[in-house]
């Protein structure tokens, strides 16, 4: 296996993407106000609903090959992090619509050169979801349907968008679960940790190029047993399904590494395509461990979406966002976290610093 280097001209942005990228701002914003209207309260205009508020620690592997010890992971180590898990929607939807989903993780106390549009200086931010490629190609595609989406999901009644969901959902199941849209559209109503979680797009692993994913443990799988989760009754069904497994069990990921190889059959710029695994495996260079706690409590709430934000431009140079739907995301994640957070957001350096008891809160 011969890893793609980095270099600056591995990426070639749209003659016209900077226009693409000022309208995806431009209906951002749009479903912010509606959604802010709707609902009364500011919130991410995606990945609103949040499911598990998490802390726990990430053990860098020891003896790496160089190609893999690269980055975060060029020296054993642990690293504290945050992690939240939510539901795809920008909108506070009953969970029996069970739409795409998201993990994403802060690592703390990160040493190293900062891309230029990092704002802080402490933090490693990785925004994942389940499959391993995105739904859209590249920024102008992603725009024409979240154009159509801001303009008629947010004024559709919730027995519409169930019914749509539904629809999703079970022709998904018929098809074996292949089909991107109708899993955006109808995620299996799975337990948040049964599954794994994909960056979908590339990024730098140091001297490589890289897309990342946190696979979930046998171990965890096993603890949690029936991975189906009924909603129908239950408009929160999957932050319950959190709270009860962190009560008494703790959770474990590994954060596995796909070394990009062949820049034809894994390219950079059109996120939609999955990398062929029989090129270059996912393999694992770290251990994320979640012990039990209690996994939503009104003090995370307030820390988790009130004053953290997620997101690509909180990267060590040596992570870099690459590619069309990363270099968007660089620019619309900072402009609706200003709006939604702005002097209240913060970049901790420990859990200590804003959560000084982690043991399992009272309920």
């Amino acid at each position: 296996m011969n890893p793609i280097p980095y270099s600056a001209d591995i990426e070639c942005p749209a003659d016209d993407e900077a226009q693409t990228i000022e309208a995806l701002i431009e209906q951002s914003e749009k479903l912010r106000r509606l959604v802010t209207d709707e609902d009364g309260h500011q919130m991410r205009t995606s990945h609103a609903k949040a499911t598990g508020y998490l802390t726990g620690e990430l053990e860098i592997a020891s003896d790496l090959p160089p190609e893999l010890a690269q980055g975060i992971a060029a020296q054993p180590g642990r690293y504290e992090v945050l992690v939240r898990f939510a539901q795809g929607p920008g909108e506070l939807l009953p969970d029996k619509i069970s739409t795409h989903r998201g993990m994403a993780l802060k690592i703390l106390d990160v040493k190293g050169e900062r891309i230029a549009d990092s704002r802080e200086q402490s933090t490693q931010d990785f925004v994942l979801e389940p499959g391993p490629a995105f739904i859209h190609s590249t920024p102008k595609t992603f725009l024409a349907d979240f154009k159509m989406g801001v303009s008629n999901a947010p004024k559709m009644p919730m027995f519409f968008k169930s019914a749509v969901s539904d629809i999703a959902r079970g022709t998904n199941a018929v098809i074996g679960n292949s089909s991107k849209i109708l899993s955006f559209l109808g995620h299996p109503s799975l337990h948040p940790l049964a599954e794994n979680y994909f960056s979908q797009v590339p990024l730098r692993w140091g001297a490589n190029v890289a897309k990342v994913a946190f696979a979930v443990s046998e171990e965890t799988l096993a603890a949690i047993g029936d991975k189906k989760i009924d909603a129908s009754d239950d408009p929160n069904a999957f932050r319950h399904a959190m709270c009860d497994f962190f009560r008494d069990h703790g959770a474990t990921f590994y954060l596995c590494v796909q070394l990009c190889t062949d820049l034809d059959a894994m390219p950079i710029e059109d996120a939609s395509v999955e990398w062929p695994q029989d090129k270059s495996a996912y393999r694992p260079v770290a251990k994320l461990t979640l012990p039990p706690q209690d996994a939503y409590s009104e003090q995370r709430r307030q820390l988790f979406d009130e004053r953290l934000a997620f997101q690509p431009n909180n990267s060590l140079e040596q992570h870099r966002p690459l590619g069309g739907i990363m270099r968007a995301r660089l620019a619309v994640y900072p402009a609706m976290t200003e709006l939604r957070m702005g002097d209240r957001r913060i970049e901790p350096h420990s859990i200590a610093e804003v959560l000084p008891d982690t043991r399992v809160e009272a309920r």
